[in-house]
């Protein structure tokens, strides 16, 4: 039988549903039965207190948001505790049907990014609620700007092309001594190598766990950061900043022809008032 047949079935639907959390580099796999399933070659772990919310097709399916909860206690809940992780945190759900031998058709149900988690029951529980992959359909899409400032993303393959592995704006695995709130404290690598400032407005990526803060001020081997860590790294890389200016880009990168912003635009419309510019 097909998982339509079984789907519909009064008699032989047994649905049983797994779930795919993609954090960076690491998957978590669940499943909403009593027991562990097996799906190719991957093993789904039965949670006990996994619940799910409803979802939606049609008109609105954009809109609805995908609710999954967990016990706190749970990895995935711990990523949320304390402070915002500084990666997406995709959400897959699938389903198929037990009786559906020798395999089973798997459809996935739902596919999207976790947009918020609240916590419920005195703490006890995580409600993750995820926005669709469709729902990026809808919305507005930015336009280039008029502007003085440059348009492009730092590092971005196809606009900046700054190379983001390049010694000269990258310090790679450097070892942190310690983290006060949002200071991170390096043992070397900056202070002597770097001025002072060089690193505002880039960002520090955690060795072999992709996880990201944005720097707000450097000094020496220290760097405040926007939000701290979780849990305090071990090694980190850094990356410089920029604060998309033409001069900036000119002495820091040398990459003015590739400047996305207009560095000349007026500072005064001509058209609405009068006067020497």
């Amino acid at each position: 039988m097909t998982y339509d047949a079984h789907e519909t079935s009064v008699a032989t639907g047994r649905p049983v549903e797994i779930y795919e959390i993609i954090a960076g580099p690491t998957t978590y796999r669940y499943t909403s039965a009593e027991d562990d399933q097996t799906v190719g070659i991957q093993t789904f772990s039965a949670v006990a207190g996994l619940k799910r919310g409803s979802t939606k097709d049609g008109p609105g399916q954009r809109e609805h948001d995908f609710q999954l909860e967990l016990p706190t206690s749970d990895p995935v809940a711990q990523i949320f505790v304390g402070v915002q992780p500084g990666i997406r945190i995709q959400l897959k759900v699938s389903r198929f049907h037990r009786d559906d031998t020798p395999t089973p058709e798997v459809v996935q149900i739902f596919d999207g990014f976790v947009q918020s988690a609240s916590f419920t029951d005195q703490g006890k529980k995580c409600v993750l609620s995820a926005r669709p992959t469709i729902a990026s359909l809808g919305r507005q899409v930015p336009r280039r700007t008029y502007s003085a400032s440059c348009n492009h993303v730092l590092y971005d393959s196809a606009t900046c092309k700054v190379d983001d592995t390049d010694p000269a704006f990258r310090a790679s695995t450097l070892t942190v001594m310690s983290q006060a709130g949002n200071i991170l404290n390096l043992s070397s690598g900056l202070s002597g190598t770097y001025p002072d400032g060089f690193m505002n407005g880039g960002f520090v990526e955690v060795v072999g766990v992709a996880d990201y803060r944005l720097i707000l001020d450097h000094v020496g081997n220290v760097l405040t950061l926007l939000l701290p860590f979780a849990t305090v790294p071990t090694t980190v890389n850094v990356f410089a900043g920029c604060d998309h200016t033409i001069a900036t880009c000119s002495s820091k990168f040398s990459n003015v022809d590739r400047f996305g912003g207009f560095a000349f635009v007026p500072k005064r419309n001509v058209h609405s008032g009068s006067g020497v510019l």
